[in-house]
């Protein structure tokens, strides 16, 4: 009997290190990576376009106000902003934005549903990019056709009223702007290519404000000192 208690611990202590000693596949710890780094890469690619400050007027309302825009549209466009007219606007703006600010609507984004591909022209950006640490891509184990599927309860965001809806409960093409969606936006990423030793990353965002608003990044990630993934750098690659 004590032969078969003995025999019994030493499984289940096998067992317990087997467990304990198990390495995320590729996926696994890819995805690990980009939930834990998904808020950051929030602010990086969403703002609120509310509350931005107006653009100048056009010449036409400069003019009809008395300024000489033909002369010089700077000095007019100058001159209008010490004017009453000008602080009315901009209080009127503040107000609209304090109060955009402080109400507790729900902002919705309608995200991709899966993640999935890379941009072959990441591994030359992403070598290019930590030069200096000379990094090396593991390249022949690379699968560019597959991802994953999005787990929506695990997108976080530091912005308390943003809320994430899978772009496919929404309809095809431009359909997805009409109104009655009141989205703030579309936001996608590309899966993240890394080095071999996983400690530097790049990925893809694109963000579409409307039809013809929008712009893409090229995201560039690594570890600190400490572990913890941060954003080293961002680049435009591309605009509409």
């Amino acid at each position: 009997m004590m032969k078969f208690f003995n025999i019994l611990i030493f499984i289940s202590i096998v067992h317990f290190s087997c467990e304990q000693e198990k390495i995320p596949t590729n996926l696994e710890f890819e995805q690990k990576v980009f939930y834990n780094i998904f808020p950051k890469l929030v602010d990086l690619t969403y703002y609120d376009l509310r509350l931005i400050p107006p653009p100048p007027p056009p010449s036409d309302y400069l003019e009809e106000k008395g300024y000489d825009v033909k002369k010089d549209y700077k000095k007019a466009y100058d001159d209008w902003k010490k004017s009453d007219d000008y602080l009315q606007r901009y209080k009127a703006w503040e107000r609209e934005r304090d109060s955009i600010v402080n109400d507790n609507a729900l902002i919705y984004i309608a995200f991709s549903d899966s993640i999935a591909g890379f941009d072959k022209e990441d591994m030359f950006e992403l070598l290019n990019h930590f030069k200096n640490e000379k990094l090396i891509i593991d390249s022949k184990n690379l699968d560019f056709n597959t991802g994953f599927k999005v787990d929506f309860n695990k997108l976080k965001s530091n912005n308390k009223k943003l809320r994430f809806k899978p772009v496919s409960s929404f309809p095809e093409g431009s359909e997805i702007w009409n109104d009655k969606y009141d989205l703030a936006g579309v936001l996608s990423f590309s899966r993240i290519l890394f080095d071999k030793t996983k400690s530097y990353g790049v990925l893809n965002a694109g963000f579409m404000k409307g039809r013809l608003n929008g712009g893409g990044l090229r995201i560039f990630i690594k570890k600190d000192k400490k572990g913890t993934w941060i954003i080293d750098e961002i680049k435009e690659t591309w605009i509409s």
